[in-house]
């Protein structure tokens, strides 16, 4: 589920999924703005998954979360 293999398409895994997701993360903004940017693209599909890959971006040290907004640690 994290990275893609034979089974598993790039754009299903949470890496795919996370790199979509930093695309749309090109300025400081908070995660309800965000949300609202993604929530209709096919590979975000829900909220418990646009959650899922923010954590998973979050613990791989990618974004951080500094005064209630969401922002690239690593440009």
């Amino acid at each position: 589920m994290i990275i893609p293999n034979k089974h598993l398409k790039l754009s299903n895994s949470l890496l795919g999924t996370g790199s979509i997701l930093l695309k749309h993360l090109d300025e400081k903004q908070t995660v309800t703005s965000l949300w609202g940017r993604v929530r209709s693209l096919p590979e975000i599909r829900s909220f418990e998954r646009f959650t899922l890959v923010l954590d998973f971006l979050f613990l791989v040290g990618i974004v951080r979360f500094e005064n209630g907004l969401l922002k690239r640690a690593v440009k």
